[in-house]
Parts: structure tokens; sequence; C-alpha cells
């Protein structure tokens, strides 16, 4: 253990690099100041992981709100989207047609945008609530928004090579889909991007092929079965991707126990 004194405050500071914080002395008051340390629950059992993802959504309704932004952005953008082709075909325009639909694909990337910060903001309330904590919305994306830009470029290089994965004969696209399905999660927790992410994601895979593989089929199973029913399946859709994000987010917080910018411990001496 290291310790430095600044002799202005008569501070002492314990600097650890161990995984365990030193205790001071018992006569000594301590103060642990509040770094951005990701502290990682203890490990879970897969049924632990089902049944602690239903419960942290029940008891913090409020992770639902970063959902519905992209699906209020998704039924704006489809009025505006039919208004723009309904006109063209009125005044039979062709620059409104194409404006239209140079307009939609313009839109489709805002969507898939602000579903990854969705997920970005998601991940760091169940982090937070995983922990015992209540979820906050300010706080969750208050913490994240610096990682947005590293989560916005991962996602989309992984999307990439996913599509060109399904241009070749479609399987090489389905073994990339679930290499990368864990590259949200290692943007935000462990703060890793790019190609980095993107090896973290498959190497986390292999570890936990069968717990990730069970958490990957049953998700895909939750969305496919709401969306057959009539009229609200999106809706439903929409209001279970809180679960989804917190049954990939607890395993991986599970079953990584790396810590990750640990904070120091200020030890005042009065």
């Amino acid at each position: 253990m290291r310790y430095k004194t600044n002799c202005q405050t008569d501070d002492v500071i314990f600097l650890d690099s161990d995984s365990n914080l030193s205790e001071p002395p018992p006569s000594v008051p301590t103060q642990v100041s509040e770094g951005s340390w990701a502290r990682r629950p203890r490990n879970r059992a897969l049924g632990e992981v089902f049944s602690e993802a239903f419960e942290i959504y029940r008891d913090n309704p409020v992770m639902i709100v970063p959902s519905l932004i992209p699906f209020a952005a998704f039924i704006l953008g489809l009025v505006i989207f039919a208004g723009f082709m309904g006109l063209a075909a009125f005044v039979s325009d062709g620059f409104i047609a194409i404006s239209a639909v140079g307009g939609f694909l313009l839109f489709v990337i805002a969507l898939i945008v602000l579903f990854i910060l969705a997920e970005g903001v998601t991940i760091e309330m169940v982090r937070e609530a995983s922990l015992g904590n209540k979820a906050d919305l300010s706080r969750a994306w208050e913490i994240s928004k610096g990682k947005m830009w590293p989560l916005i470029f991962s996602s989309f290089l992984a999307g990439i090579l996913v599509v060109l994965g399904y241009a070749l004969f479609i399987i090489p696209g389905i073994i990339l889909s679930f290499a990368f399905y864990f590259v949200a999660q290692v943007v935000m927790i462990d703060g890793k991007s790019g190609k980095e992410a993107l090896e973290a994601s498959y190497i986390f895979l292999k570890a936990n092929l069968s717990d990730a593989f069970i958490i990957i089929l049953v998700s895909i199973v939750i969305i496919s079965a709401l969306h057959m029913i009539p009229l609200i399946g999106p809706l439903l859709g929409f209001l279970s991707l809180p679960y989804i994000c917190a049954l990939a987010t607890l395993l991986y917080l599970g079953q990584e126990e790396i810590p990750h910018n640990k904070p120091e411990t200020n030890v005042s001496i009065s």
C-alpha cells in the first residue's frame, strides 16, 4: 500500500492497487470518495438473471422512458413520411417524392441512433439498480453521455459487419449477430470502443456460450411473440426492451468481475 500526505490539509490519501481497499485504523474517521468505478454485483445463476431482471424492471418503471423516446419518434416519422408521400402522389412532383425517400433514409438512421442511445442509458440504469440503488434517468444520462459517441461508433461498426455477414450466405451474419450481441455492455460498462469492443464481446460470448445463447434466444422469442399480437404488438415489443436489455446487462455484470476506474479512498486525520 502506498500513501501520500497533503501538508496543507493534513490529509492522508491511501492508494491501494489490490482488489480490496485497505482498511485504515479504527480510530481514524474515513470518507470514501465517489468515483466513476463501475462496481459489479456478485455472480448469479442464469435463473437469477431472469428473475432479477424482472424485479429491476418492476421496481424501476422509469426504465421504460428511454425506449419510449425512439418509439414516439418512430410514430411521428411514419406520420410525416405518409404525409410527404401523399403530397407527392397528389401533385405528381418527382422532387417531393425523392425528398421524401431521402428524408426517410435519414429518419431511419436517426431512429437507429435513438435506439442505441436508449440502450446505453438503460444499461447504466440496470447497473445502478443491480447494486441496490434506485434507477434514476437524469443520473444515468449524466454518467453515460460521455460514452455515447463510442457506443454509436461501435454499434454501427458491428451492424455493418453483421449486414455484410448476412449478405454472405446468411450464416456468417448469424454468427456475427451472436458475437457482437454484448457490444453495448462492453462500451458502457468497460469503456471500450471500436474493434476492441467487438473483440471483447466475442470473448465474453465464447467464455459464457451456453448462458449467453439462452439469453439471446429467449430475447428473440419474447420480441417475436409480442410482435405477433394484433394492434398492440409493436408497443408491447418496445415495452419489453428494458427487460431484454437487463437480461444481457446482468449476465455481463455477473460474469465479469474486473473492477474499472477504481476510486481512491481519502482518509482525513482530524
